[in-house]
Order: C-alpha cells, then structure tokens, then sequence
C-alpha cells in the first residue's frame, strides 16, 4: 500500500444546498463520505487538467521555431515555370 500522507491543509468552501445535495447522493454511491468524495473528484479533475496543460506545451512551437515557420509561410514562394504550367493545365490561374 501506498504511503499516508498527512492531511494537515483545510480548503473551505460553500455551496447551494442543491450541489450538496448531489455530492452527497454522488458520494453515497461511490461508498465514501462526502469529503473524500470532494477530494477525490477534485484530485482527479486536477491531475487531468495538469495533464492536458502539458500535452499542449508539448504541442507548442518554441519561439525561435514559431518564428521560422512564420518566415517561411508569410513569404511564399514564386511559382516556377513547371508549377505555373501544371497550375494552367488544371485550370488554376497564376
């Protein structure tokens, strides 16, 4: 079994009495009580948002490499004479 970590932090916050009401029905299904229901959704809310926010970064250009991409798609290149001739033979102009 995993280590037991202390629980010394308190996180208070206050809701309607309809939320509350659905976390205690969601809780009693889930066989736990209502604030280990809380902090286990919460938890596991936070580490998928945590997860989502690296997978992105991970997607993200450095900008040293943003800035190539962008030099080389605001300045497209000039069509040559064999593109120029497919482009016409397909019907495109230009």
């Amino acid at each position: 079994m995993g280590q037991r970590l202390s629980k010394d932090e308190v996180i208070n916050f206050r809701v309607d009495s309809e939320t509350k009401e659905v976390m205690k029905k969601a809780a009693k299904l889930s066989g736990l009580d209502l604030s280990a229901y809380i902090i286990s959704k919460a938890k596991e809310a936070a580490t998928e948002d945590i997860i989502r926010h690296d997978q992105v970064n991970k997607i993200l250009l450095a900008d040293e490499d943003f800035n190539f991409v962008e030099s080389l798609v605001s300045k497209p290149a000039t069509a040559t004479a064999k593109l120029r001739s497919a482009m016409k033979k397909h019907g495109q102009k230009k």
